[in-house]
C-alpha cells in the first residue's frame, strides 16, 4: 500500500505542477491577447476622434460657405428691391401706394432673413440643414416675389 500511496501521491503532485505550469502560460498568453486588443481599440478610437474632428471641420466649412452664398443672394434682393423702389417712385400716388405696400412687405421679409442668417450662433445651434431648407424656401419665394413686382412694375399702364 506504501507504494500506491506514493504512486498516487506522485500522480498528485506532478497533475499539480502541470496544471500550474498550463495554467500559467494561457494566463500570459491571454494578458498578451488583451493587451494587443486595448492597443488595436485605443488605435481605432483615435482614428474615430481624427474623423470626427474631420466631419466636424466639414460642416462647420459648409455652414460658413452656405451663410456666404446667402448672405450675397440676400444684397442681391436688397439692390432688386431699391431699383423697385426707384423704378415706379414717378408714378401716381394711388398706383404707387399699392406697390409702396407690397414693396414694404418684401423689404420686412429680406430684413427678417438677413436678421435670421447674421444669427450664425442660433444657426448652428439648430439642426443646420434644417434652417438650411426652411431658409432655402423663404428666400425662393422672396425672390420669385420681387421678380413678380418688378415685372408688374416695368409694365406701365
Amino acid at each position: 500500500m506504501k507504494i500506491k500511496t506514493k504512486v498516487s501521491s506522485l500522480l498528485v503532485v506532478t497533475a499539480m505542477a502541470i496544471g500550474l505550469e498550463s495554467c500559467s502560460k494561457p494566463i500570459e498568453e491571454k494578458m498578451d491577447d488583451a493587451e494587443s486588443k486595448v492597443e488595436e481599440k485605443q488605435v481605432e478610437v483615435a482614428e474615430a476622434k481624427v474623423d470626427l474632428y474631420q466631419v466636424a471641420s466639414d460642416s462647420a466649412n459648409q455652414v460658413a460657405e452656405y451663410l456666404m452664398v446667402t448672405k450675397e443672394r440676400l444684397k442681391a434682393n436688397t439692390k432688386n428691391l431699391e431699383e423697385i423702389k426707384k423704378g415706379f417712385s414717378s408714378y401716381k400716388t394711388d398706383r404707387k401706394l399699392a406697390f409702396d405696400e407690397e414693396l414694404a412687405s418684401l423689404i420686412n421679409l429680406n430684413r427678417a432673413l438677413i436678421a435670421v442668417v447674421n444669427d450664425t450662433p442660433a444657426i448652428r445651434s439648430y439642426t443646420w440643414k434644417n434652417v438650411r431648407l426652411e431658409l432655402n424656401q423663404q428666400m425662393d419665394d422672396l425672390e420669385k416675389s420681387i421678380a413678380e413686382l418688378k415685372e408688374k412694375v416695368t409694365l406701365k399702364p
